[in-house]
């Protein structure tokens, strides 16, 4: 337990809950393409896929409870991984017809999935609060809030908000895992309750100790 509770763990957590999305969102494509070719049901891709999905919003929940919880000050972020959590899980509620959403929500539209990626990169580059004087760490968010915008493409193919889902949640596996680099090469040092300080090592072009 004491290995989650750690910014690198929470991290991780979240670093889960992307991969989760990916995989339903993937396994619930072919099973529609194979529901629309033979009408049939099947329950245990049904019953899989959700426990997938429900798996992903608890592991994102508990990574943005771990980076509240841990986290010193950094209040625009913590702000923004909420408000990104409760986007995330509207959209999910209002597009499986949990609640009856017909008259405003409209899962292909253009304004609803331009906003969703415009508000996914926004928010993805308040993760520079981590550091705010790393070049590396803001090159990470940039890149990450890019793939995010680019997402906003999809509405060429008419598709369902899902798409940019889809692309947020590879643009967070990328961007978790290259905060996990950085971290573990002690390029960025996070401040966190209770962490003992760390000593920076680093001799790489990315190297901003001197700025």
């Amino acid at each position: 337990m004491n290995k989650i509770n750690t910014f690198k763990g929470y991290t991780i957590l979240g670093l889960l809950a992307n991969i989760s999305f990916v995989l339903f969102i993937i396994i619930t494509m072919i099973y529609y393409s194979y529901y629309v070719k033979s009408n049939n049901i099947i329950k245990p891709v049904e019953t899989a896929a959700y426990t997938i999905e429900v798996s992903g919003f608890i592991l994102m929940l508990a990574s943005v409870m771990g980076y509240i919880a841990r986290l010193r000050d950094r209040l625009l972020l913590k702000i923004g991984i909420c408000i990104y959590f409760v986007m995330e899980f509207a959209i999910m509620i209002c597009d499986f017809n949990i609640i009856d959403a017909e008259d405003f929500y409209k899962p292909a539209s253009k304004v609803l999935i331009i906003g969703h990626c415009i508000v996914s990169a926004v928010i993805v580059m308040l993760y520079m609060e981590l550091e705010t004087k790393k070049t590396c760490l803001q090159v990470c968010c940039a890149v990450s809030a890019v793939i995010m915008l680019l997402g906003s493409f999809s509405i060429v193919y008419k598709v369902r908000v899902y798409a940019s889902v889809l692309v947020n949640a590879f643009s967070y596996i990328l961007f978790y895992l290259l905060i996990l680099m950085l971290y573990n090469r002690q390029k960025i040092e996070v401040d966190c309750h209770g962490d003992v300080a760390r000593v920076y090592e680093d001799s790489s072009i990315f190297d901003d100790s001197n700025k």
